[in-house]
């Protein structure tokens, strides 16, 4: 831990410890610790290995970014306020693990409120430059949110057993987390609390039956060693997460070298979705003719079963709206921006198709 933090340590002590001739910002170099939730690969990892080698070279050197991967500096719940202290200066930031400091962000993480991953990245990414309130959330602990992450499109991952319809769900123990702790409590199961971390030792000693999970993770986390069956049922994603900086830190930086980041994280949006949409699509190939011998089955949900779970899901909007209004926050405007910047988006994706394929 000493040396992760001795490494961060070089940009806040270089600007606080040189003399004031050596502290021209715009030929400073920082060298910044990256704290991300999950391992090297899979198509957000190669996303943000995009982002740093782009940073490295726009900025000429000047921006270099050294992952820690799967939670190595700090924990997933604690990055928050680890960057926000400076102990990581960037790092991927999940707004269900702080969810009383990020209410706003996480009505992202609604049940069937959006389905495409681009959609949903550019509609919470746009919903952020729109919003102080939201832009408010996490500079009040010292942290700017560069850009939105996602993890597509939420399906059922059962460990011995498929899961596709009301009755499955009945006394099942699930991993769920926001508002699909509720839906699946109402729909008859028993919800699970578990770190996406721990989640793979869970299935494996029987600790749940099925979870929440998204196509490509499956893959890249190697769940499919230990879980048999993913139902495709696009519940709607988890987007209340993505990558932030130390304010304090974003602000020393020149006015060039910010550019240069906004400019680039917003790129990232596109990178992750074409990344996400390709990878899950392989990633399905892949697990269905089987990776080192383990194969998994993919079943649809019905429609009929998915307008049943839907109709299901209204009791976090219900309780979200009741803990704005207790805060004093104008929930009707934030729900109705999003839902003006969603059909934005969702027109220009059916008339123009996405950007790297245009």
């Amino acid at each position: 831990m000493l040396k992760h933090v001795l490494y961060g340590f070089t940009v806040a002590a270089v600007l606080a410890l040189a003399p004031a001739g050596m502290k021209d910002a715009s030929a400073q170099t920082f060298n910044l610790r990256y704290s991300d939730i999950g391992p090297p690969r899979g198509p957000r990892a190669a996303a943000l290995k995009w982002w740093a080698s782009e940073l490295d070279k726009r900025s000429g050197g000047q921006l270099k970014i050294k992952f820690f991967w799967s939670q190595s500096l700090v924990k997933g719940k604690a990055t928050l306020k680890a960057v926000g202290s400076g102990l990581a200066d960037m790092g991927t930031i999940m707004g269900l693990y702080t969810p009383a400091d990020l209410p706003i962000w996480n009505y992202s993480n609604t049940p069937f409120l959006i389905g495409d991953a681009w959609v949903g990245m550019r509609t919470w990414h746009e919903m952020r430059q729109k919003l102080p309130e939201l832009r408010n959330e996490t500079q009040k602990k010292n942290v700017k949110i560069l850009f939105n992450n996602t993890t597509g499109p939420v399906q059922i991952l059962g460990v011995n057993e498929p899961i596709t319809s009301v009755a499955d769900f009945k006394g099942k123990k699930i991993r769920a987390s926001g508002g699909f702790t509720h839906l699946f409590k109402d729909l008859g199961a028993v919800p699970v609390k578990i770190g996406f971390g721990e989640l793979y030792a869970a299935m494996d000693r029987g600790t749940v039956d099925a979870t929440i999970n998204y196509t490509p993770f499956v893959k890249s986390y190697k769940h499919y060693e230990v879980a048999k069956h993913v139902t495709i049922a696009d519940m709607g994603q988890i987007l209340g997460y993505g990558g932030g900086i130390n304010l304090k830190l974003f602000n020393k930086m020149s006015k060039k070298l910010q550019d240069i980041l906004v400019k680039t994280s917003d790129e990232f949006h596109d990178v992750y979705a074409k990344n996400y949409i390709i990878g899950s699509d392989q990633a399905k190939k892949d697990m269905i003719a089987g990776i080192d011998g383990k194969k998994v089955q993919f079943h649809v949900l019905s429609a009929k079963e998915r307008g049943k779970w839907a109709a299901a899901a209204g009791r976090f909007t219900t309780e979200w709206l009741a803990k704005m209004e207790s805060k004093g926050v104008d929930a009707p405007k934030i729900i109705g921006t999003f839902t003006e910047t969603r059909r934005k988006y969702q027109n220009e994706l059916k008339t123009k198709g996405y950007p790297w394929a245009r």
